[in-house]
């Protein structure tokens, strides 16, 4: 299991690392904290002046959920994290989750091929 903020990775995972990275998102002192599992299933949480949004992915099927909470409190997402830590089940029902559906690739590839070739085309050109 591993945890980690933007600017912080954590050795070892309790009940008290969890609620003082929670808390340091809350606070507005770092932008994420993230718990990741060892079977890569990971729970998020990052943080804004408009409140907390948590999500997770569980990788053995794969399916990625947001909280739709809008009010969610830094002890709501510390119940969550350490619920998801533990391996129960009870963060499930910490939020109203909706499932999320993987984002189509944007068109910056074609703009990444046509500055990639730029070189080559410029040598031809000459």
């Amino acid at each position: 299991m591993r945890m980690e903020t933007a600017d912080r990775d954590y050795d070892s995972i309790d009940d008290f690392t969890i609620n003082e990275a929670v808390q340091a998102v809350a606070d507005l002192k770092t932008d994420f904290a993230i718990l990741t599992l060892e079977d890569n299933s990971f729970m998020q949480v990052a943080g804004g002046t408009s409140g907390l949004v948590l999500d997770y992915r569980d990788s053995q099927t794969d399916a990625h959920f947001i909280a739709s909470d809008k009010e969610l409190s830094a002890e709501d997402v510390c119940a969550a994290f350490e619920s998801f830590a533990s391996g129960d089940q009870a963060y499930r029902e910490a939020a109203d989750w909706q499932p999320q559906e993987p984002k189509a690739a944007s068109g910056c590839g074609s703009a990444v091929l046509l500055l990639a070739a730029l070189p080559a085309l410029t040598y031809l050109m000459l």
